[in-house]
């Protein structure tokens, strides 16, 4: 897996040796990337980090802060070594890791507010649950203010359904990259 655009570009990031995360497809990666948009001085989080791939290429191409939220400790150790190796390539951005579950948004939260995109991808069996629980949060809700949101949806048959059951996603996107789907909008609107 490789940043795939930016400052780092083509820097080859570390990955759990078990398998225990499933990184969006580079293909994927770039097409959802692409269609964002000039990222240059946002901050993004990164939500169930996994291997921090997302927000370190968000900090590869121009954003100031990359804040990667990962409740697994074996994969917070192996996103501080990314984030190592992208430093190293000469990008500055302000890079965050932070051991924690993403429902614990206290845990985030003074960096959530410095926020305006917001990326997931959750292990796909809880997927739906934390999306539901996370955009019933009042917290998060607060703080996440007008961030725009991208979740990967997981691939199992039905699956987006649940995702367009949960209020304020009426008016939400469904866009499909390199053949995995999104759910995109701005949080509150």
């Amino acid at each position: 897996m490789n940043i795939i655009a930016g400052a780092a570009r083509n820097l080859e990031l570390l990955s759990p040796p078990d398998m225990e995360i499933r990184p969006t497809t580079g293909r994927a990666r770039k097409a959802l990337f692409d269609s964002l948009g000039p990222l240059e001085g946002l901050g993004v989080l990164d939500l169930c980090a996994g291997s921090g791939a997302a927000a370190l290429e968000a900090a590869s191409r121009g954003a100031s802060l990359a804040v990667m939220v990962e409740k697994n400790t074996s994969h917070t150790q192996i996103i501080r070594a990314n984030v190592e190796r992208v430093r190293k390539t000469g990008v500055n951005a302000r890079m965050e890791v932070i051991n924690a579950d993403i429902l614990n948004v206290q845990s985030y939260l003074s960096l959530l507010d410095e926020c305006s995109l917001i990326l997931a991808d959750p292990p796909y069996a809880i997927s739906a649950e934390l999306f539901s629980k996370l955009m019933t949060d009042e917290l998060f809700l607060s703080h996440a203010g007008e961030c725009f949101l991208v979740w990967e949806i997981p691939d199992t048959p039905g699956a987006l359904g649940e995702f367009l059951e949960v209020p304020g996603t009426q008016n939400w996107q469904v866009r499909k990259f390199g053949g995995t789907l999104f759910l995109m909008g701005t949080v509150g609107a």
